[in-house]
Formats: structure tokens, sequence, C-alpha cells
């Protein structure tokens, strides 16, 4: 399958940069409480106004629980929709188009395995324009690249699985990194991690953290 050039150009520039830093590993569970993302002084953008790209993995089989999720985020009031890992190059050029349409409201991106690949290929690709990522999470990411300074949190979900791998901070990232190594859980592995609730409780407590109703 062919790839498009400006995703493959992000991810090869990703992986020409992989090894410059170190991943890091948060001792916090993953259903402890979400990091404070709500900025002081602003008034909280709306969950309609708020943008999530949900990019699922190999054949589109494998995620459901990025599904599942999806469709919690749409009964809250979140603008939601799901798409294929390969299909990152569509989500690229709806996040360039919308901004440049106006749209100021939180950009999330959220993939598991390919498709958490695909979600720090997307926020490398929109990176030169200065279009911010709000919230980024992945689930098992596989090959991940280098974690861009426009994304403000980035939260990764891994298992020691022969999958999963934690995800590094590219030069100059700024910005709160958490890799939440669950090897130790029971049950966890490649094709389960995306669809616990608890994940997912904690991805949408997050996300009401820094949106209104």
């Amino acid at each position: 399958m062919r790839l498009p050039r400006l995703l493959l150009a992000a991810l090869l520039g990703a992986l020409c940069l992989a090894g410059a830093a170190q991943a890091q590993t948060s001792p916090r569970p993953p259903w402890a409480a979400p990091p404070i993302t709500a900025k002081p002084g602003k008034p909280l953008p709306s969950r309609a106004d708020t943008h999530v790209y949900l990019l699922r993995g190999l054949f589109g089989v494998f995620s459901q629980g990025i599904d599942a999720l999806a469709a919690e985020l749409v009964q809250l009031g979140y603008t939601a929709e799901v798409h294929g890992w390969d299909e990152a190059q569509t989500v690229i050029d709806q996040i360039v188009r919308r901004f440049a349409d106006g749209h100021d409201g939180p950009v999330v991106v959220i993939g598991h395995s390919l498709g958490a690949n695909a979600t720090i290929a997307v926020a490398s690709a929109v990176a030169p324009q200065n279009i911010p990522v709000d919230l980024a999470v992945t689930f098992d990411a596989t090959d991940p690249g280098l974690v861009p300074e426009n994304v403000a949190i980035l939260i990764n979900f891994w298992a020691n699985d022969g999958f999963g791998k934690p995800v590094s901070a590219g030069p100059g990232y700024t910005g709160q990194l958490e890799n939440f190594d669950l090897s130790g859980e029971p049950g966890i592995d490649h094709t389960s991690i995306d669809t616990r609730e608890r994940f997912h409780q904690f991805v949408i407590t997050t996300l009401e953290g820094m949106t209104g109703h």
C-alpha cells in the first residue's frame, strides 16, 4: 500500500530522528487524575468545537475500542470521526483546511497500533503550519516517530507485548509526554489495550478538563 507523499515525508522525518531523545515512563497509573488541560483565564471551548480524529490499526478490524471510544465521545457532544491508519492524509487535509477556515477549537488525535504511529505522523505533518494539537493519545504504538513541539499533551498506553513501544519526545519538546507501561496488567495485549473502558474514561475525563458543554 502506497502512502501519500506528505504522510510518507512525515514518517521518514520522524524515523530519521529516532534515538535522538529518550522515552519517558510515568509511574502514574492510567486511572489516576488526568492532566490539567484548561488554560487559565480563557473560556473553555465547547465540546462540539473540539475535533477528535481517531485512527484505527491494521485492516481496520483490530481496533474495535477506537470505534467504541468514538461513539462515547459523540454521545457526549464532541465532534469525533474514525479513519483507518492509511487515511492519515485525509485527517491532515481536514485539520489544515479547518484551521485555514478559522477553526480554533481543540484538535485531538487518537490512534491504536498503526493508527497510533499515524497519530504522531499527523501531528508532525501539521506542525510546520503552526497548528497545535492539544491532545494526542496513542494505544500501543508499534513504530512511533518523535513527538513534535506542537503537541501539548501526549499520553501513550503501551505494553511490552511484542508490538508496543514507549514514545519519545523530539528535540525542543516542552509539552507533557507520559508513557503508561501496562506490561504487568492482566489481560492487556496489543488487540485489547484500546478496548478497556477505564482507559476510555481517562481520555474522556482529560477532554472534559479542557472543554465546556
